[in-house]
């Protein structure tokens, strides 16, 4: 065999080595697609998942419906239904990752840093919260919240008087929620679980005698005598 003939088969038999393996990798990729159409993946779905087009991934569920008889993706309704389900379980787990975060106390702009959404989202989740509570206002959610928060606070310093900026403060609540601790408390004193303590401010803070509002723990009209 002459030196040229052994070049020529080196390169025949280096050919079809690669057309081995090219065929191979290709019949691996259609294994990979028909895996995910299997699972409920759509077309498009699986094309995307994958990084080739939605045309190739068309000639590929044409090519394996006519070599495959066992090859039979659900239905596009059942598949859409799959897809919907997932998304509403991911949903429902940010969801509940919300609601974690409220109980702790979380403001909502750090809420939305910490699950990395919009704030517009949260407070999507906000309303949510409210329909599933029935509370029919944003001022109704703030006060359900804060509510048992001041109560356990007043409970824990019996006697001792709480301004709405002291309850504020040792809450660890922002600035923008005095209106809303001073309605709580306006409820709580109606209810005779609070007791309003008038008095002025602290010299300190306004030279003339200010009125102000402070509140405690109880009605010490309403306790009898001992």
């Amino acid at each position: 065999m002459t030196a040229k003939s052994t070049a020529t088969l080196a390169r025949q038999r280096g050919a079809a080595r690669s057309r081995a393996k090219y065929a191979q990798q290709a019949a691996d990729r259609r294994d990979e697609f028909a895996q995910l159409r299997q699972q409920g993946a759509t077309i498009a779905q699986t094309a995307e998942s994958m990084g080739v087009s939605y045309e190739q991934a068309r000639r590929w569920d044409v090519r394996l419906r006519d070599e495959r008889p066992g090859y039979a993706p659900p239905a596009r309704g059942r598949a859409m239904q799959t897809a919907r389900e997932k998304w509403l379980a991911k949903a429902q787990a940010r969801y509940e990752e919300y609601l974690e975060l409220r109980a702790d106390g979380v403001h909502p702009g750090m809420i939305a840093q910490r699950m990395g959404v919009s704030l517009g989202t949260v407070q999507r989740y906000q309303r949510l919260y409210r329909q599933d509570a029935g509370i029919d206002s944003w001022w109704g959610q703030r006060s359900a919240e804060l509510r048992p928060r001041i109560i356990a606070h007043l409970q824990q310093w019996p006697g001792v008087v709480f301004s709405a900026y002291d309850l504020q403060r040792k809450l660890g609540l922002h600035t923008d929620h005095t209106y809303s601790v001073h309605a709580v408390m306006r409820d709580l004193v109606a209810e005779g679980v609070a007791e309003l303590v008038p008095g002025v401010r602290d010299r300190g803070v306004a030279p003339d005698d200010t009125p102000v509002r402070r509140y405690r723990y109880g009605n010490r009209r309403h306790q009898p005598h001992r």
